[in-house]
């Protein structure tokens, strides 16, 4: 999916990733991904003024909504992950945008989780009044990049997410840092109090699957899991909701995963490792 952005000259190329619940083996959630001549987002914003920056935010927020619609991903029950950067301050202008672009593509809001990201780096007013914005609207929020610091407490102190992806520094190698383990198994125990689905993100080893498997996760995402596609999956292997299930079914996972060719070598591990 292509979009025009703030500079005419600038490109979006929108991808979606799935999160796979592995209790079903299929994706419960896509995140929008979007880049421009092989430029991430955060690159192409880091390069803009900040009141540039609220249009690029419009434009992948408009990309995305359309990307999924045509893509027909919205067809089953699975969410739609938007981010939203917080530091171009116009969280009200930003949703007036989407609510308008959801109704023009006919995407049901609630089926829209506005991704934030809890990074330690971020500016916690801007990032707050982000998502005090989204609840005041009804819109679900997520908090993406998690790494147990002050501004990520406090954010899961005050809101309650859809989800929270942990930081791909806390997950890789996990299986090697007795440490990280103890910090994960604390917010596993505290997203599962409040209902709270945690996801792993950026796994890259066999022995790390099987070690977050065994700590409880059921949720993933990664290049290694399955990488972001601008045409993930054709229609009939939409999931249908979103499992609470902590059973992991293997074999449907494993099914998953042949169903995408396209994706790396390493992820048939996944079936072996699990």
């Amino acid at each position: 999916m292509l979009n025009e952005a703030a500079n005419p000259d600038t490109v979006l190329v929108i991808a979606f990733q799935p999160m796979i619940a592995t209790a079903s083996g299929m994706p419960f959630a896509w995140q929008a991904v979007a880049t421009s001549q092989g430029r991430s987002f955060s690159q192409l914003a880091a390069a803009l003024a900040p009141e540039a920056r609220p249009q690029l935010e419009m434009a992948r927020i408009s990309a995305a909504i359309a990307g999924a619609a045509s893509a027909g991903l919205l067809d089953g029950e699975a969410l739609l992950a938007i981010p939203v950067g917080a530091a171009g301050r116009a969280p009200e202008a930003l949703l007036a945008h989407l609510f308008r672009t959801a109704i023009e593509h006919r995407v049901p809001v609630e089926r829209i989780v506005v991704e934030i990201n809890a990074d330690e780096r971020g500016d916690l007013a801007c990032v707050t009044a982000l998502a005090q914005a989204c609840v005041e609207r009804g819109i679900a929020i997520a908090f993406d990049s998690f790494a147990v610091g002050p501004l990520a407490v406090r954010l899961l102190g005050r809101f309650t997410p859809r989800f929270v992806k942990l930081d791909a520094g806390l997950v890789r190698n996990i299986s090697d840092s007795s440490s990280r383990r103890v910090i994960i198994e604390g917010v596993l125990r505290l997203a599962r109090n409040m209902d709270v689905t945690l996801i792993a993100n950026g796994i890259v080893r066999r022995e790390d699957l099987v070690m977050l498997c065994t700590m409880g996760i059921r949720h993933m995402q990664g290049d290694w899991i399955a990488p972001a596609l601008a045409h993930p999956l054709p229609r009939p292997h939409l999931a249908r909701r979103e499992p609470r299930t902590n059973v992991p079914q293997h074999r449907r996972l494993a099914a998953h995963q042949r169903s995408a060719p396209t994706r790396p070598a390493t992820a048939t591990s996944i079936a072996q490792a699990l």
